[in-house]
């Protein structure tokens, strides 16, 4: 069978359909071509296959989630060519050169002309720039409404139609398509391009932090630690006071570099604030314990027991304090 197929188109629904209108397509359609009712017609009888493979594909949850994903990429890409694709080359008709005519015009027709043009360019540039930002707008919309309702694919399809359209949302848009990319799929190198791609077009520090910040924890994701915190610092000379960039890398330092003491510089930045954070107690607990600082790391660990209540992680550092005190 072929792999290509577009299963939706098969069976004739929306890449939004619910289970339900697919399960009615499905009926519709294997009652046609059902062998039974044609009897030695081998392209209904191929028909019949093909739409009962593209029910088995949608009606399966997690084999609908990878489907939509393999034709997202697919779209992705052929968005990218598209907007890279060169035009040809056209051979230009010969003609016979002929002198011009001199023609003269007054003073008045010269400035009727040339605000006649002005206007004519001006309609050309602003009717479509129009457009575009309400398509751009209209598709954002839409994709967060497909994410409000769970349905990832067409939330994608729809934030890429926005993106395209390089309107008002395109941050917007590249930031929700990061984020369903990445907690939906686990696609965290999707998800840091669309970061890139709202890179290109923030116009504010607010919105190159976001993008940062977000790029950061993609890179996290998929194993690239210093890349990410290389990113996060980036966020934090446009926005010091951002508790949450400081934290971030504190954490990547600890349990991802094993780097503690940078850790430790990181986590002490969000001391000086007011409010003290149960992550940066037990993140500081934790580096000083791997330092082989038992007094300190004792110290921090019980105060997050008294603030924060016992967690399992802190059960067992300190299980492991005593254990190092010949408690």
């Amino acid at each position: 069978m072929e792999s290509y197929q577009d299963y939706y188109q098969v069976l004739d629904v929306g890449y939004n359909a619910s289970s339900e209108d697919v399960k009615l397509a499905y009926r519709q359609l294997a009652k046609r071509y059902h062998p039974d009712a044609n009897a030695g017609d081998k392209d209904k009888e191929e028909m019949f296959k093909l739409i009962s493979e593209a029910y088995n594909v949608l009606s399966n949850t997690d084999k609908k989630a990878s489907y939509d994903l393999s034709l997202l990429l697919g779209l992705y890409e052929d968005e990218k060519s598209r907007t890279t694709r060169t035009t040809r080359a056209r051979t230009q008709p010969q003609y016979t050169y002929r002198p011009p005519v001199s023609v003269y015009y007054s003073k008045l027709t010269y400035v009727g002309m040339t605000v006649l043009v002005l206007a004519l360019v001006a309609s050309i540039l602003l009717v479509p720039f129009a457009l575009s930002r309400y398509s751009s707008s209209y598709h954002y919309d839409k994709g967060l409404e497909y994410y409000q309702n769970e349905q990832y694919y067409a939330a994608l399809n729809s934030l890429e139609r926005s993106i395209l359209d390089f309107g008002s949302k395109n941050v917007e848009a590249c930031l929700l398509a990061g984020t369903i990319l990445s907690e939906e799929y686990g696609q965290f190198n999707y998800a840091i391009d669309y970061m890139d791609r709202g890179l290109e077009v923030a116009s504010s520090d607010g919105e190159r932090v976001q993008l940062l910040y977000c790029k950061g924890q993609y890179l996290q994701g998929s194993g690239d630690y210093n890349g990410a915190i290389e990113q996060l610092n980036q966020a934090l000379e446009l926005w010091p006071q951002y508790d949450s960039l400081y934290l971030t890398i504190a954490s990547i330092y600890a349990f991802n570099l094993d780097q503690y003491d940078n850790a430790i510089e990181y986590y002490k930045q969000l001391q000086t604030g007011g409010e003290v954070y149960d992550e940066v107690t037990y993140g500081l607990a934790y580096c000083y314990y791997k330092l082989g600082d038992v007094d300190q790391s004792a110290r921090y660990i019980n105060k997050y027991m008294v603030n924060y209540g016992i967690s399992t992680e802190a059960y067992l550092l300190r299980a492991k304090l005593n254990a190092k005190r010949g408690e």
